[in-house]
């Protein structure tokens, strides 16, 4: 009994130190890859950074593009839980929470990590087929995820005119993104008035696709 006990706990310990490495590795290669990018990151250079070994990260991940894979579900978990503004308000206009959400949204893909990403999609992933896969499977997913959740909500709070959330989520994150975001990418300066007219814009076109009964009559 006593012997069970104790190799359960030996177990235990075991998966929350392998946790605690897997954690580590992703942390370490984030930091790697939006820095460096995808190409010139090396899994050495993660292992260094993170401490373990290599045969741990092959062993936990398989390859480099597995490990973006999982650097991309980390970030796209977080992204709504730091983007998402206050839930939606009851009554009233839809004009004030969907600004907020695109507002939140789009200081986020204009960030530097957001911008990194944004770099490494459009500049590195054409080369390298999983890393593709990776982002097709992995990035817009848990996006497209979360905007249409939250536009599920606001149909209901607003009577908004929206039988496919997901397609309207498609629709909202392309309005938002625009050509500010390559813009930026690229390196021109975004400054707030300009943030601001574009979110504008976003929320006046999603609402002409998408109506509520104000918008309709």
């Amino acid at each position: 009994m006593i012997a069970s006990v104790r190799s359960i706990t030996v177990a235990n310990t075991r998966a929350r130190q392998l946790a605690a490495r897997r954690e580590q590795f992703i942390a370490a290669a984030e930091r790697m890859f939006l820095k460096q990018g995808f190409a010139k990151t090396s899994v050495n250079a993660i292992v260094r950074e993170a401490g373990g070994s290599l045969a741990t990260l092959y062993a936990e991940f398989g390859t480099k593009e597995a490990l973006f894979e999982s650097v991309l579900c980390q970030r796209a978990r977080r992204f709504f839980p730091d983007a998402r503004p206050r839930p939606p308000t009851s009554g009233g206009e839809p004009e004030a929470d969907l600004r907020a959400l695109a507002t939140h949204m789009l200081r986020r893909m204009l960030s530097e990590d957001g911008l990194s990403v944004y770099r490494i999609c459009v500049h590195e992933a054409p080369h390298f087929p999983g890393l593709r896969k990776a982002m097709l499977e992995a990035g817009m997913p848990g996006l497209l995820e979360g905007t249409a959740r939250y536009i599920a909500e606001l149909a209901e709070h607003h009577s908004m005119k929206i039988d496919d959330c997901p397609l309207a989520a498609s629709q909202f994150i392309a309005l938002v993104q625009g050509q500010l975001v390559f813009m930026a990418a690229l390196g021109s300066r975004v400054d707030a008035g300009m943030r601001d007219r574009h979110v504008e814009q976003a929320v006046q076109a999603f609402l002409k696709i998408h109506p509520t009964g104000k918008h309709d009559e």
